[in-house]
C-alpha cells in the first residue's frame, strides 16, 4: 500500500462520481490537492485537501467498495492531516452527510456551520457543493 499525489484529475473524477461526491470544481481550484491510495498496483481510493493558510478542508474521501474494511480511509485521512500540518494548517475541517460518526472515531468533532472560519465558509464545497444539512466537523492538527 502506498499513497501518491494524483497524477491525473480525470482519475479523481472517475473515482468520485460513482460515489456521488462533488466533482464540479476539480481542476478549477488551485488550492486543492488530491491523493490516491494504491494496493497491489491498483487505485483503491482517493482523498483531497484544500489549504487555506492555517485552515484546511478535507474533501472527497472515498475508498472503493472492494477495498473497504482495511483501514485505507484512515490512512488517507492521516496522510492529509500530516500534509496539511506540514503546510502550516492548524485545523482540518470537513463536511459530510453520512459519515460523521466515522470521522468522530478519527478524532474529529462536530461544530456549528456558523462557527467555521471565514476561509472554510468561502469554499465552494461549503457554499455550493455540499447540502446545507451536511455536518461540519473539525480536528485540530
Amino acid at each position: 500500500m502506498h499513497i501518491i499525489p494524483a497524477p491525473d484529475l480525470n482519475i479523481v473524477r472517475q473515482l468520485l462520481q460513482p460515489a456521488g461526491l462533488p466533482i464540479e470544481d476539480i481542476g478549477d481550484n488551485p488550492l486543492a490537492r488530491f491523493y490516491l491510495i494504491e494496493m497491489d498496483g491498483k487505485t483503491a481510493g482517493v482523498a483531497g485537501v484544500e489549504l487555506h493558510t492555517t485552515d484546511a478542508l478535507l474533501r472527497s474521501l472515498m475508498v472503493r467498495p472492494e477495498y473497504r474494511g482495511r483501514g485505507l480511509a484512515a490512512q488517507l485521512v492521516s496522510h492529509i492531516q500530516q500534509a496539511a500540518a506540514a503546510q502550516g494548517a492548524m485545523a482540518l475541517y470537513l463536511l459530510t452527510t453520512d459519515a460523521a460518526e466515522y470521522f468522530k472515531r478519527l478524532g474529529f468533532f462536530a461544530i456549528a456551520r456558523d462557527a467555521a472560519p471565514d476561509s472554510i465558509r468561502r469554499t465552494r464545497e461549503f457554499t455550493h457543493l455540499c447540502p446545507d444539512n451536511a455536518t461540519l466537523l473539525c480536528r485540530k492538527l
